[in-house]
């Protein structure tokens, strides 16, 4: 392995001949701040994250999950966040109504389950109950309360919620912006993808023992890759990533993907790894031989082709969403991974009791395939799923770190995320320092920021 030879002080282009406004086009950065992020309070104090709750993730817009899980009247799901906890529910017209997972009685939560179904909610402690739509349906032994104590038949409390792109988002803010004012240019950026079509297909949640920006941090940026991930190298360009930044506190990067690592000397030979994105294409690898560079641009060129040959229409992608990763980052604690074939969603909630302990939420999605030999690109890691029928939901799995495999590079980094956390502990360390491979996180940091100094509304 060797250092790359290009210099970094030029803005790097997935497509270079994207014009104006096409999804690929280069947003002209932002001006940043520079220096150490010295403010490591925000990693370990809870006074600050009683702060941070209040001032940022009890005033933004949160992905609460898929609204497939919400496809009939009567669904409902449950979103934690911090100590908070908020039911989502399809009523009979088809809309969605939120509301904080409360009995008015005692406080206890109504419901526990990640998943249900039903007409009503009932508090499992002296059997309350509301309607579906938030109403007061029933308080057992109403008589013997005082007529001041529940004069005002108290309906559910309720949260702000819509949808996007299949992904249900709650709001506890009083008077939120609407979700797609919040989104910017998200929505029209990511509309080729279809979203809101794509099946869920793995869903893991996973408590760590680290701060949830900590765990956030590593992964809204590729300058780990060549160390963490050096399988990748081979077929991931780890240095000339597109990186762009977008208003709220969004962002991207997009990894060039069918392409060898300007860090390896030898950019000519064919690998296992190219060869097999060749071959899931219908490609003959024979006739790329000594012609690694050659990889990227004919598959963007072959896979229109092929997606028609296993029923699937890929005119909708740009060159570079048909091979490389679009690696999106939604403010505050939401990240996709998208592909024309699927995606990875990443989401990152901070634990009700413990700065220093998180969730690590993890949902693959992918489209439905009607050939039923079909198999989602090796390269995506993904579970090896019949996508050809109607595909079951596999239910939520609750781990502790190091419980199960989540696949070679997601345990990768999971190993590695807690160093970070301790060894920010130390006295020796002074602050983060950021290399303009890691914008991103200097952007999250300015964003976060703005929001703890109650700069936003």
């Amino acid at each position: 392995m060797t250092e790359p030879v290009s210099p970094y002080g030029r803005s790097f282009l997935v497509e270079p001949q994207a014009r104006p406004g096409a999804a690929a086009c280069k947003v002209a950065d932002p001006p940043l701040g520079d220096g150490l992020l010295g403010d490591l309070d925000k990693y370990f104090d809870p006074a600050h994250a009683r702060v941070e709750f209040d001032r940022l993730f009890a005033r933004t817009w949160l992905c609460a999950g898929r609204a497939s899980d919400l496809a009939k009247a009567g669904d409902w799901l449950r979103f934690d966040i911090g100590a908070e906890s908020v039911i989502v529910s399809r009523q009979p017209d088809g809309a969605l109504r939120a509301y904080y997972n409360v009995c008015h009685h005692r406080g206890a939560r109504l419901v526990t389950d990640d998943f249900g179904h039903g007409q009503r909610f009932v508090c499992g402690f002296h059997s309350w109950t509301w309607n579906l739509d938030g109403s007061l349906h029933r308080i057992t032994d109403r008589e013997t309360f005082d007529s001041g104590t529940i004069c005002d038949n108290p309906p559910l409390s309720r949260v702000h919620v819509d949808e996007w792109g299949g992904f249900v988002f709650i709001s506890m803010h009083d008077d939120p912006p609407p979700l797609t004012a919040f989104l910017d240019v998200l929505p029209a950026q990511l509309d080729a993808y279809r979203m809101q079509d794509m099946v869920v297909i793995a869903d893991l949640s996973v408590e760590w023992e680290v701060n949830w920006k900590t765990a956030l941090d590593a992964f809204m940026e590729g300058y780990h890759i060549h160390r963490r991930h050096p399988e990748g190298l081979g077929w991931i360009d780890d240095y000339h990533l597109q990186h762009d930044l977008f208003a709220n506190g969004h962002s991207r990067m997009i990894l060039p993907v069918a392409v060898k690592s300007p860090r390896l000397n030898d950019q000519d030979s064919l690998n296992d790894e190219l060869r097999a994105m060749l071959s899931e294409v219908g490609l003959d690898p024979a006739a790329f031989e000594g012609r690694a560079r050659e990889v990227r641009a004919a598959i963007q060129r072959r896979k229109p082709e092929w997606a028609r040959s296993v029923g699937m229409d890929y005119g909708r992608y740009s060159p570079s969403q048909l091979t490389d990763d679009w690696n999106y980052f939604v403010f505050p604690n939401l990240t996709f991974n998208l592909h024309a074939e699927g995606m990875l969603v990443m989401r990152f909630r901070p634990h009700p009791r413990d700065v220093e302990r998180c969730y690590y939420d993890v949902m693959v999605l992918a489209h439905r395939v009607a050939d039923p030999h079909y198999r989602l690109p090796r390269y995506m890691g993904a579970p090896d799923v019949d996508l050809s029928g109607e595909v079951p939901r596999p239910p939520r799995a609750r781990l502790r770190h190091g419980d199960a495999s989540l696949g070679m590079v997601l345990d990768q980094d999971a190993e590695f995320v807690p160093r970070v956390q301790q060894g920010m502990r130390s006295r020796g360390f002074k602050g983060i320092r950021l290399s303009r491979q890691e914008r991103r996180v200097r952007a999250f940091y300015e964003e976060y920021d703005r929001y703890l100094r109650d700069e936003r509304s």
